[in-house]
């Protein structure tokens, strides 16, 4: 039994301690993020069901830059992290430029469009005029955070590619106690702050990103000494690996893009089903972002490992990763769902919302438990191991093409068409994940997802 699993595993304590050394500074990172979530959730609801739809809903430009960034990140990271097993430096701080240059562009795009058309933008998601004069003026304030933002999370995850990731954890804790104590004193109009409320939040963020973007410039000029990038490299250009980003980096950024663009429409179809499953998905959100602290650690550590060991040059032991990363994260699924389930009553006993709300809530959070499952298996399938591995295009084709071709139609149909109830409803926009779970593992077994995408010096 033991030869049967050394074959196909890697469960040696080297492995084990490579994946925990960076899944659990990355799970640190996401469960201090998921504090600021919950903080701004809870203070937010403290003003009833309008004011938690309009922050959900102001936040949605944001949530398409976090897929845009994420995506140039993840497509640079594929060549960092094997760049990295190869050590070559020098290519990486080529690749770490051209991903910095191009979510720089896009999140001052985003942000001129959210500060000058707020309203219009907000009328896409709902036609409830109180939230969408709330969310507009949450929008216009919260969008001035995106640039900062873009800059110092794109750094932070290259880092992660270089097995950096501990300064990603320090500098968002950092970040988290900025954010508590601004929302706090700008929402309830504390210290001397102006009571702004639902807007209040959005200077909270504002002052939390900007703190971030200094951190990483600090530990940028003055503790990096490593792949020695400075901001100033940004300045220049140099096209060597250009057409290689762009071979491997596109399709990472068109599978974050329409998966962001395919998360705002369920956002609009959520939305024209009515303010109760606005605020319901908006709380259960926060309780899935908790649990989704290990998965995300998994995963992320899954493309760091993936491609280092692929860079040094050794496929079966990156097929052996692979299996082992897989199995990893169906346990940790499986614990979430447990998890979800046994602190869902207290949860909801943060939030002073409506019975409707409340029925509504406690019917999508045991959904989304039972989704946790294959959640695990899909996040570290497709975020880790075969972005890790190349096979960036074949991620983008099961991502996206469930997402789109299942989950999406599914839900307006069931939401718009049928009227079924909500937590139906919900489960059809989520179906996407145990077919890209199913699709990967089959993908992965094959083995024709491990490429060496990096260029021969």
């Amino acid at each position: 039994m033991s030869k049967t699993w050394n074959r196909h595993f890697l469960l040696n304590k080297q492995f084990l301690n490579m994946l925990l050394a960076i899944s659990v500074p990355i799970a640190l990172q996401n469960m201090i993020s998921f504090g600021v979530a919950v903080m701004d959730s809870v203070m937010l609801g403290s003003f009833g069901d309008v004011a938690i739809a309009a922050a959900n809903l102001g936040s949605q430009p944001f949530s398409l830059l976090m897929s845009f960034g994420f995506g140039l990140s993840s497509g640079g990271s594929v060549l960092i992290a094997q760049y990295w097993g190869k050590g070559d430096v020098k290519r990486i701080r080529k690749v770490m430029r051209i991903s910095m240059q191009l979510a720089f562009s896009a999140s001052l795009i985003i942000t001129l469009l959210s500060v000058f058309l707020p309203e219009q933008i907000i009328r896409i998601f709902t036609t409830d005029e109180e939230i969408v004069r709330a969310g507009a003026a949450y929008l216009s304030l919260a969008a001035l955070s995106y640039v900062p933002y873009s800059i110092a999370n794109n750094y932070m995850m290259s880092m992660r590619a270089v097995e950096k990731v501990k300064m990603s954890a320090v500098i968002t804790a950092c970040s988290f106690f900025v954010n508590v104590f601004f929302n706090y004193a700008f929402i309830f109009g504390r210290f001397g702050a102006p009571r702004l409320e639902v807007r209040g939040a959005a200077v909270g963020t504002i002052f939390a990103r900007c703190s971030e973007l200094i951190l990483v410039l600090l530990y940028m000029y003055f503790r990096e000494h490593t792949i020695n990038f400075r901001l100033h490299d940004c300045f220049r250009f140099d096209g060597e690996l250009l057409r290689d980003y762009a071979r491997h980096s596109l399709p990472v950024l068109g599978n974050e893009l329409m998966w962001g663009i395919g998360m705002s429409i369920t956002s609009v179809i959520i939305g024209r089903i009515g303010s109760i499953f606005v605020a319901a998905n908006s709380i259960a959100a926060v309780l899935n972002q908790l649990v989704f602290i290990s998965l995300a650690g998994v995963g992320n550590a899954a493309a760091v490992i993936t491609g280092k060991i692929i860079g040094e040059g050794s496929r079966e032991r990156a097929q052996k990763a692979a299996n082992t990363l897989i199995l990893v994260s169906f346990l940790v699924g499986v614990m979430n769902c447990l998890l979800v389930l046994a602190i869902r009553p207290v949860f909801l006993m943060l939030y002073n919302v409506t019975p409707e709300t409340y029925a509504a809530t406690y019917s999508i959070i045991g959904v989304q438990a039972l989704l946790q499952i294959t959640l695990g298996v899909d996040v570290t399938c497709i975020v880790g191991i075969l972005r890790g591995g190349g096979d960036t295009r074949t991620a983008f084709i099961f991502d996206c093409g469930a997402l789109w071709l299942v989950s999406i139609p599914a839900g307006i149909l069931a939401g718009l068409v049928l009227h079924w109830p909500v937590p139906i409803v919900y489960l059809m926009m989520k179906l996407d994940s145990p077919i890209k779970a199913i699709l990967s593992c089959i993908r992965i077994r094959g083995r024709e997802w491990i490429r060496n995408v990096t260029v021969s010096s």
